[in-house]
């Protein structure tokens, strides 16, 4: 991560806007940031932690780091412009704060925003608003503390990483060097060993449940069964034959019987039918009986039909007159309710003459209508004018009288002054008098009662100041006298002449009575009434209609009742007519009486029946006669066979043969059962063989990467060789700059703690021993510190697994070496220059300021600080 360019608007000291831009570093990669104490030198390396992470490098957050010297308009915000690899990236934030609002008066709570974007040509083409903090720690490599103990090193916190706890230096170098896939592969052999020992598991499980299936104890078990199966099932095979040939015999013994058995029952049938038959003859004769009588009738259906539609006419006609005869009650009273209606609609025609006389005068109103609503609201707008104006003048009096007594009080003051300068000069020239010499004014030589003043006397200018006032004053109440003046024979007149002339014209409108002043009101009256004396004519002519139609519907139901009574009488002679003629031809087929013959002409529906019933009759009795004779002739000497006791053999059999092959199918699965069983049992015996084999080569495995006998985790062994390479790249620098007294090494037996070793200790050359890094004196401390960070820069990116650690920033700490120690760090920091490094130091040791020529200076005002590159060439 590199810094390009840094914006602190009211953050901290910094009052303002102030941006920072490194590539004024023109090239340069060691720069020191200097500046008084408290001018605001830690606050930029606050900013830009502050930016990615949401926090400082100290206890203080967002919302403490609001600039005091910022006014209420001012937002602090943060934009941290920075790059890693090829790419540009963006960090902006604002804590949470009050500021003032953008419309109106008084403050709003702003809430805190924080965005990180990737940028392209100075533009944001990728943006996240939310998850800042975890997407900066993904981005640069480290979280908020690992970056205050790597990159940042913040006052009095430089030798964090040096006497940081065992777990607090794995977490960095973990982030670092990226050795979580190690911790994840083994992560990865334990879930495959978990899988494997439950694969073991469930095989056998499966084994057992297999042979469960079966029923059989081992694999032994089951070949034994097998054996014992076969020998079943060829058993029973032969019994089935057996049993086949047997049955095969009984069937063609059965068969004949049946045969025999057949005629027997078919010949019982028959007789009992016949028998039936000839207890059914008597009724057969009264059926053929019964026959003849419905077909002599029939014979005689013209007469019968004629009846029928003579009675059938009667019918109608009879509803006709009835329907006719309704009709003319209907209509009677309708004509008698109509009459009535009339003289009720005669009786309102006075009333709606009026309501004509009414509706003319009500139109002859409506202009006066329209025009009242709207001359109403120009007397109320002229009245309201009428009072603007009034309270104006009286605002312009009151002005006018302010404006005298401020004259007055001016004129009295000038007044005052001008007295107290005259006696002034007064007192000034009596000072002057001697005895025995004469008075300039008087030319007395005697001063009796010279004036005196015990007060400041006024100057000439002051007196000169104060007229002025008055005479402006003067000014000032002429003008709002005259303002008020011409006010009130203007706009004040002018208003109350409209209000007059609204109000006469008002008063030419107020004979419309008050409901109608609305044109509304008046257009619903004059429409309620014109509506009702359209309805009265509408009813009148509908009414007049009505009665007319009614007269001419009675008259037909009149006519038509007169034909229908003439068509029934003639009706009445026509079926007497044609009862005559049937009762002779009735008599004629044999009929003793008329109604005789009706009863046998109704029943003519059942001669197709009768005749049916006769021929079938007759059709069976030949037939069981046929049938009883031609068995008799075929069962000559022959026994009825016994079929219940034949049946029970048959049944015997059936069940003895279902039994064999339920056998022999329960036989034959349980062959297929028993050998599936065996190849499942082989299958699962194969499988479990390699399950075994797998999980030992697995636990192996896990057992090495988590240190089973080290107690040394895979992660944990390539942290500490990686350690050792740190410790290896920052003793080049240590031993150089502590004159190869110091060196940092892991400490010996350290693995027993189940850290795998991350604790370092420092080799003193001068007692040699060992001893841990927090004994060292506050500068040894510094000197080591700064190695450790730096040979931890090298070592990650010599690996290119990690992050690239191409920035660095140092608060204090310089203070604490001696000339000889703070040389060597020098030159360590200056040697970092040809590796591309960014090293920025905050110092207040003069001797830095001396060797280094680019400098961001922080300077301290009234109203906030700056902090802007100073470059010495």
């Amino acid at each position: 991560m590199r810094p390009l360019k840094l914006t602190m608007r009211a953050f901290g000291p910094y009052a303002g806007e102030t941006t920072i831009d490194f590539d004024k570093l023109d090239g340069r990669h060691l720069f020191l940031i200097c500046g008084p104490t408290g001018a605001g030198k830690t606050t930029i390396l606050d900013a830009m932690c502050y930016a990615l992470y949401g926090k400082t490098s100290g206890d203080r957050t967002g919302s403490h780091m609001r600039s005091d010297y910022a006014t209420s308009a001012q937002k602090t915000e943060v934009i941290f412009d920075f790059s890693i690899g090829g790419k540009t990236y963006r960090a902006i934030r604002s804590p949470e704060q009050y500021i003032d609002k953008k419309r109106g008066k008084g403050q709003t709570k702003a809430a805190m925003q924080a965005s990180l974007s990737e940028l392209e040509d100075g533009k944001e083409v990728r943006t996240i608003r939310t998850g800042v903090e975890e997407a900066s720690g993904r981005l640069i490599g480290l979280n908020a503390s690992q970056f205050c103990q790597v990159i940042l090193l913040p006052q009095g916190d430089f030798r964090k990483l040096l006497v940081a706890k065992a777990d607090e230096r794995e977490a960095i170098l973990k982030q670092l060097f990226k050795t979580q896939r190690f911790s994840d592969f083994q992560n990865e052999l334990r879930l495959s060993l978990n899988d494997l020992l439950k694969k073991k598991a469930a095989e056998t499980t499966e084994l057992a449940a297999t042979l469960s299936m079966a029923a059989a104890a081992d694999e032994e078990d089951l070949k034994k069964q097998q054996e014992e199966n076969d020998r079943f099932l060829e058993e029973k095979k032969k019994e089935r034959e057996m049993e086949d040939a047997a049955y095969r015999d009984f069937r063609k013994t059965y068969q004949q019987a049946a045969v025999l058995f057949t005629h027997f029952e078919t010949l019982e049938k028959a007789e009992g039918r016949l028998k039936q038959l000839l207890a059914m003859e008597k009724d057969m004769k009264e059926a053929e009986e019964s026959l003849r009588s419905i077909r002599a009738a029939r014979e005689l259906s013209g007469y019968f039909d004629s009846l029928e539609k003579i009675g059938t006419d009667g019918s109608l006609v009879k509803k006709d007159m009835e329907r006719w005869e309704k009709e003319q009650k209907k209509w009677a009273a309708a004509i008698e309710m109509l009459a009535q209606k009339g003289t009720e609609l005669e009786k309102k025609k006075g009333d709606m003459d009026k309501n004509r006389q009414k509706v003319a005068e009500m139109t002859q109103w409506m202009p006066k209508a329209k025009a009242y609503g709207a001359t109403l609201r120009e007397v109320n707008r002229l009245t309201e004018k009428v009072e603007e104006a009034t309270k104006e003048v009286q605002k312009l009096n009151a002005k006018a009288e302010a404006d005298r007594k401020i004259k007055e009080a001016a004129e009295s003051e000038a007044e005052a002054l001008r007295r107290d300068y005259i006696f002034g000069q007064a007192a000034i020239l009596a000072s002057q008098l001697r005895d025995g010499e004469p008075c300039p004014v008087c030319g007395s030589v005697h001063h009796p009662r010279p004036a005196v003043s015990d007060r400041n006397l006024p100057t000439e200018e002051e007196v000169k100041k104060a007229q002025e006032r008055a005479a402006k004053a003067a000014e000032t109440w002429n003008d709002s006298t005259q303002l008020a003046q011409q006010y009130q024979v203007s706009a004040y007149v002018s208003a109350i002449s409209e209000q007059g002339y609204a109000q006469a014209k008002m008063r030419t409108l107020e004979d419309v009575p008050e409901e109608f002043r609305k044109p509304i009101a008046l257009r619903e009256a004059i429409h309620r009434l014109t509506e009702e004396i359209r309805n009265w004519e509408k009813e009148t002519e509908e009414t007049a209609a009505a009665r007319e139609k009614a007269v001419s519907a009675y008259a037909a139901a009149e006519a038509g009742c007169k034909a229908a009574r003439a068509q029934r009488e003639k009706l009445a002679k026509d079926y007497t007519y044609w009862q005559q003629a049937l009762l002779e031809k009735g008599k004629a087929a044999g009929f003793s009486s008329l109604a005789e013959c009706r009863s046998w002409f109704e029943r003519r529906g059942e001669e197709e029946k009768l005749a049916r019933s006769i021929e079938t009759y007759r059709r069976e009795r030949q037939g069981a006669e046929k049938v009883a004779e031609d068995e008799k002739d075929f069962l000559k000497g022959s026994e009825k066979p016994d079929m219940a006791r034949l049946g029970e053999e048959e049944r015997n059999h059936q069940v003895h043969m279902r039994n064999l092959v339920k056998l022999l199918s329960d036989g034959e699965n349980r062959k297929k059962l028993l050998e599936d069983t065996g190849a499942r049992v082989k299958e699962i015996n194969r499988r479990h063989e390699k399950t075994l084999k797998d999980t030992s080569l697995v636990s192996g495995l896990y057992n090495l990467t988590r240190g089973e006998k080290s107690r040394i985790t895979l992660e944990r062994y390539v942290l500490g060789a990686l350690l050792d390479e740190v410790a290896k790249a920052a003793n080049l620098r240590l031993l150089d700059m502590s004159h190869h007294r110091y060196s940092l090494h892991r400490m010996a037996g350290d693995s027993t703690d189940g850290r795998g070793g991350l604790t370092l200790e420092v080799s003193d050359s001068y007692t040699g021993r060992s001893r841990p890094a927090n004994t060292l004196s506050g500068g040894e401390t510094f000197l080591a510190s700064l190695s450790l960070a730096l040979g931890l820069a090298d070592v990650v990116q010599a690996k290119q697994g990690g992050v690239r650690l191409d920035t660095m920033f140092i608060d204090e700490g310089f203070g604490t070496l001696d000339p000889e120690a703070l040389n060597s760090a020098m030159n360590t920091l200056i040697d970092l220059q040809n590796t591309g490094r960014l090293v920025g130091i905050i110092s207040h040791v003069p001797e830095l300021e001396e060797r280094i020529d680019a400098r961001l200076k922080v300077t301290p005002a009234e109203k906030g600080s700056k902090a802007e590159f100073e470059i010495l060439e």
